[in-house]
C-alpha cells in the first residue's frame, strides 16, 4: 500500500512503474494507493498505460490507521522528504515498510537504512518489494526492530527533550 499526497515528488508514478515491472515478469501483485492530490488522473492513466490498473486501486484519502489495513507491505518511494510522519506512522505500528534513502528517512531506519532503495528508480522497488514479498518474516522482523526504534527515538517526550537539548547546548555555547 502506498499511503500519502497524490504527486510525483512522493513517487506513486515510479511504485506503479515498479507494479508493471513487477507484472510484466509474471508476478501479480495488488496495490492499493490512499490519498488525495493533484496528480491522481495522471497516475490512473499511467496505471492504464502499462496495463496494471486490475492491479493498482486508489482508494482516496483515509485515515493512516484505517489505510495501514488495506495492505500487508507500505512502500514510501519518494524523491524527497524531511522526516515523514506516514513513515513514523507505520514503524509505529509495526507495519513492514519499503521506503527510498531520501530526507531523514535513513535516521528513522538506522541500522536497517541499507534496505533502503534509491528514489525514482522502479527497478530498485520492485526488486524490494519481491524481496519483502518471498520473505514475509525477515520483513517482520525488521519491522519489529524499526517499531522498537520509533518508540524508543520518536516519540513527543523524547524529541522534545532532545530539541531542549540542543537549544540549551546552544545558548551555553553563545554564552561562554
Amino acid at each position: 500500500m502506498f499511503v500519502g499526497e497524490l504527486r510525483s515528488l512522493k513517487g506513486v508514478d515510479v511504485l506503479i512503474e515498479a507494479v508493471a515491472i513487477l507484472y510484466r515478469a509474471g508476478k501479480r501483485i495488488s496495490v492499493t494507493i490512499v490519498g488525495e492530490g493533484p496528480e491522481r488522473a495522471a497516475f490512473e492513466a499511467l496505471a492504464a498505460a502499462h496495463g496494471v490498473t486490475a492491479s493498482v486501486r486508489f482508494a482516496g484519502a483515509k485515515p493512516a490507521r484505517t489505510a495501514f489495513a488495506l495492505g500487508h507491505l507500505l512502500v514510501v518511494p519518494s524523491r524527497a522528504e524531511s522526516l515523514p510522519y506516514v513513515v513514523l506512522e507505520g514503524a509505529a505500528a509495526g507495519i513492514p515498510m519499503i521506503a527510498t534513502r531520501v530526507g531523514g528517512i535513513a535516521e528513522i531506519f538506522a541500522a536497517d537504512s541499507d534496505s533502503l532503495v534509491p528514489a525514482g528508480d522502479p527497478q530498485a522497488l520492485a526488486a524490494a518489494i519481491t524481496q519483502a514479498l518471498l520473505h514475509p518474516a525477515a520483513a517482520r522482523v525488521m519491522a519489529q526492530r524499526l517499531q522498537t526504534r520509533v518508540r524508543a527515538h520518536f516519540i513527543v517526550e523524547v524529541m522534545t527533550r532532545a530539541v531542549l537539548a540542543a537549544y540549551l547546548e546552544a545558548l551555553a555555547r553563545r554564552d561562554s
